[in-house]
């Protein structure tokens, strides 16, 4: 799956919240919005340091902070609703869609999307309740445990998710739906007696293959112990 493939997929089923999304489907649409990004900001951005080059008066506006967001608001006066929505069907709908049923195909539920979220929020509550405590009582120790709280389980959190998000989906149907990617490569039996049968010369290549480790194993483990009373 490439690029515009995987990108028109997310696209046309942006309200699809309960199918399954192979791994290129999912980084393929999160390298899209990257780039969409880079080209939106870079064209902003270029346009604004060319004009504040020609126009002294509007480079130092750009220096006010305050008459720097006004001119921003500015821009966009009148247009606030349609960006919003176009940001919501563009990027917000197509990504929650497609991350949701990225965790289905690893066989998780949805609702994992918003534990990164939830994590955060609690740690951030608890960081915070130590670190009024660490302040009132003046403990440089407690402020590190604070912060500590407040910042390593939100990361381990978003690694897990990461990871998750990573991982190849379940082969074959699960809960919720069939194979994202019928043709990946079965994987491989836990024991000999799972194995498939085969057939034909596949067959005869691993009857030939099984006597000659048959034949090593007699020759290099059980022909030197019989021959070793002899030599005695």
């Amino acid at each position: 799956m490439g690029l515009f493939k995987a990108v028109a997929r997310c696209y046309i089923r942006m309200f699809d919240f309960f199918g399954r999304a192979r791994r290129a489907e999912y980084w393929w649409f999160f390298l899209w919005q990257m780039l969409i990004g880079a080209a939106v900001g870079g064209t902003f951005g270029f346009q604004m340091a060319s004009r504040a080059a020609t126009d002294p008066a509007f480079a130092a506006m750009m220096q006010d902070p305050i008459r720097a967001e006004a001119y921003f608001n500015s821009l966009i006066a009148g247009y606030e609703l349609p960006l919003f929505a176009a940001y919501v069907l563009l990027f917000i709908l197509p990504n929650l869609s497609v991350t949701i049923r990225r965790l289905h195909d690893t066989d998780r539920s949805g609702w994992n999307i918003f534990m990164p979220t939830l994590v955060g929020i609690v740690s951030g509550i608890g960081g915070s309740v130590l670190m009024g405590m660490a302040a009132a009582s003046g403990s440089t120790g407690g402020v590190f445990a604070a912060m500590f709280v407040i910042i390593v389980p939100t990361l381990i959190a978003s690694i897990v998710f990461f990871v998750w998000l990573c991982q190849a989906g379940t082969h074959g149907d699960n809960r919720f739906g069939p194979d994202s990617a019928p043709d990946r490569p079965a994987p491989e039996p836990s024991h000999p007696a799972f194995a498939p049968a085969l057939d034909g010369e596949a067959a005869d290549r691993s009857e030939v293959a099984r006597k000659a480790a048959m034949s090593d194993y007699y020759k290099r483990h059980v022909l030197p112990n019989i021959q070793k009373p002899k030599a005695q």
